[in-house]
């Protein structure tokens, strides 16, 4: 018997796969180019938000500065034992405060500060802290809006005695160094007495309402 010839796909047949094959090659670019433009754009974000951040954070030293200042001005007034909410300044060292208001809630309630400055702390939930204490508002530095609140780290706000121990350094330094926005009316750190810490924090909002909180420790 003579063998039958094998059928052959017709040439409509093969262009039908060809452009299947090619439809997929096409979808499978497409997805590939939308990846890459969404990796590109979420790239310069991540970046741009990691600029805004470093901006707040470098403009956060020139509100240090200015509250270092303020200190020097209260330390020659003689008004370091009290509070002062007005300019930011509490004499002990509120050890229940949270200073960022993140950590507060409704079971676990500490203290919080204004730094919206509308006197409620209404960035919070009611119900969620215990005391609400008031921010200084501080030279805006680029356009940024910054608040600055000091804390002595003392016991109570009362003048020092034994029964209102401060944390203090351990030693005084021996030096005496000549800084810019240093403690002393002289513009110098002095290494002749040894007072207590006061804690600085400062949070500085820039662009896109990027947020940077920073902390100093000093000592006269």
């Amino acid at each position: 018997m003579a063998a039958h010839p094998t059928p052959r796909q017709s040439p409509v047949s093969q262009r039908g796969v060809s452009l299947l094959f090619a439809m997929m090659t096409l979808v499978v670019l497409s997805l590939a180019a939308v990846t890459l433009v969404r990796s590109v754009d979420l790239g310069a974000l991540i970046l741009g938000n990691l600029g805004f951040k470093q901006d707040a954070t470098a403009g956060s030293a020139q509100v240090t500065a200015e509250a270092i200042n303020a200190l020097v001005a209260r330390r020659v007034a003689g008004t370091l034992d009290g509070n002062d909410p007005a300019e930011g300044y509490y004499a002990s060292s509120l050890d229940n405060l949270d200073p960022t208001g993140g950590t507060t809630t409704s079971t676990n309630k500490m203290d919080i500060v204004d730094w919206l400055g509308d006197g409620t702390c209404s960035y919070a939930a009611g119900g969620t802290f215990v005391n609400c204490y008031q921010a200084k508002l501080g030279t805006p530095v680029n356009g940024s809006t910054v608040r600055w609140v000091i804390t002595r780290l003392c016991k109570t706000a009362n003048p020092i005695t034994p029964a209102n121990p401060c944390s203090k350094a351990v030693t005084a330094a021996t030096t005496t160094a000549v800084e810019r926005g240093a403690l002393t009316a002289g513009g110098r750190i002095s290494g002749v007495t040894v007072g207590p810490y006061y804690r600085i924090i400062v949070r500085t909002q820039g662009a896109r309402n990027t947020v940077s909180f920073t902390e100093a420790m000093v000592h006269f």
